[in-house]
C-alpha cells in the first residue's frame, strides 16, 4: 500500500515537472516569435540616388552601367548634377538625338528621374530655349515627405553675356583637342562664369520664395552643376544661403569630375565625380560612382563605386566588365 502511494506521488511530481517545463519551452518560442515579427515600414524614409557628370568627354557604355544598377536598387527617384548631353551645338535635331539616347541609356522604367542644367546641356541661347521646351524648367523645386528639393541653374547668364561665352568656350574647345594641356591658359578657362557659374537675381527670387514657403520642410537639398558657392565674390548664392542659416540642409554640384567634400557653414557641401565624363586629374578624387542619399532623422550618404557592383551573375551590369571602371586608371577613356 505504502509503495503505491509514492508511485503515485512520483507519477504526479513528474507530470507536473513535464507541465512546467513544456509551459516555459512555449513562453521561450512566443517570445522568440515576437522578436522575428515581419519588418514595419517607415513612411518618412526617404531614398534616392544621385547620376554625377557623364558627358564632357563620355566614355562609351559607363553610364549605362550606373543606370542600370541604379534600376536594380529601386530608389524613390533619380536625381542628378548636369551634363547629361555632350551640347555644345545649336542644331535642334542634335539637341534631340542626343537628349533621346540619354534617355534610353538611362532607362528609367517606372522611376522618376529629375534633371539639373549643366554646362554640356545649355552651351548656348538655342540650348536655353530647347531645354526649357524638350527638358523641363531651368530651376524648380519639388516637397517630398516633408523634405524640400531645389534646382538650380549655374548657367544662368544674361542673354547679352551667352553669345560672348559661347565664342570663348568655342575656341578654348578647339585648343582642347589639339593641345589640352594649354586649355588652361585660354581666355575662358580663366572666366569666373567657367568655373563656378552664375545665379540671377530673378533665379534667386524664386529660390528665396521657396525656402520661405516651406519653412517647415525637414530637410533642404540643393542639386546645381557648377560650385557657385565656392566663388567668394558672388553674391546672390550668399543670399540663399544666408535664408538657409537655421535650416538643415545639403548641396550637391558636379562639374570639376572629381569627388570633393567640403564643410561649410556647419553643412555638407559635395562634389560628385563621374558616372562616365572624361576623368580629369586634379586635388580632388576620380571616381565612377553614384551616390546614395536615405533621410530619415538625418541624411546618411554612400558613394557607390561603378566597379564595385556585380549583378546576379558576378559581372558588371551592362556588359561593364569590358570598361575602364578604374579610378584614374581610366583617364583618356576606355581601355
Amino acid at each position: 500500500m505504502f509503495r503505491l502511494i509514492i508511485l503515485g506521488f512520483a507519477r504526479i511530481f513528474f507530470a507536473a515537472l513535464f507541465l512546467v517545463s513544456g509551459c516555459s519551452s512555449f513562453v521561450s518560442t512566443a517570445t522568440q516569435a515576437e522578436q522575428y515579427r515581419a519588418p514595419t515600414t517607415d513612411n518618412s524614409l526617404v531614398r534616392f540616388a544621385i547620376i554625377a557628370d557623364l558627358t564632357g568627354g563620355e566614355r562609351a557604355g559607363v553610364f549605362k552601367v550606373g543606370a542600370k544598377a541604379i534600376n536594380a536598387m529601386k530608389p524613390d527617384f533619380i536625381m542628378s548634377i548636369g551634363d547629361l548631353i555632350e551640347g555644345g551645338t545649336e542644331d535642334i535635331d542634335q539637341m534631340n538625338k542626343e537628349w533621346s539616347t540619354f534617355n534610353e541609356n538611362l532607362n528609367k522604367g517606372d522611376l522618376d528621374f529629375y534633371p539639373v542644367v549643366g554646362n554640356h546641356d545649355i552651351s548656348n541661347t538655342a540650348m536655353r530655349r530647347w531645354y526649357e521646351k524638350k527638358v523641363a524648367p531651368r530651376f524648380y523645386h519639388f516637397v517630398y515627405k516633408d523634405a524640400l528639393f531645389l534646382v538650380l541653374d549655374s548657367e544662368d547668364f544674361t542673354d547679352q553675356f551667352f553669345p560672348e561665352l559661347q565664342i570663348k568656350r568655342n575656341a578654348a574647345i578647339e585648343v582642347y583637342k589639339t593641345n589640352p594641356a594649354e586649355f588652361p591658359n585660354t581666355e575662358y578657362a580663366k572666366m569666373p562664369q567657367r568655373k563656378y557659374g552664375e545665379i540671377s537675381d530673378a533665379q534667386t527670387k524664386y529660390i528665396l520664395g521657396t525656402i520661405a514657403a516651406n519653412k517647415d520642410a525637414r530637410w533642404t537639398f540643393l542639386f546645381m552643376h557648377k560650385p557657385v558657392w565656392k566663388n567668394e565674390n558672388e553674391t546672390n548664392f550668399k543670399k540663399i544661403e544666408k535664408a538657409l542659416k537655421s535650416k538643415n540642409y545639403t548641396v550637391f554640384n558636379g562639374h570639376v569630375h572629381g569627388y570633393e567634400y567640403t564643410m561649410r557653414l556647419g553643412q555638407d557641401y559635395i562634389q560628385l565625380a563621374t558616372t562616365g565624363g572624361e576623368m580629369i586629374k586634379s586635388s580632388a578624387k576620380n571616381m565612377d560612382h553614384i551616390m546614395w542619399v536615405s533621410l530619415q532623422d538625418k541624411p546618411s550618404y554612400l558613394n557607390i563605386k561603378l566597379n564595385g557592383m556585380l549583378d546576379k551573375t558576378g559581372h558588371a551590369p551592362a556588359n561593364g566588365d569590358a570598361l575602364c571602371l578604374q579610378d584614374d586608371s581610366c583617364e583618356g577613356g576606355d581601355k
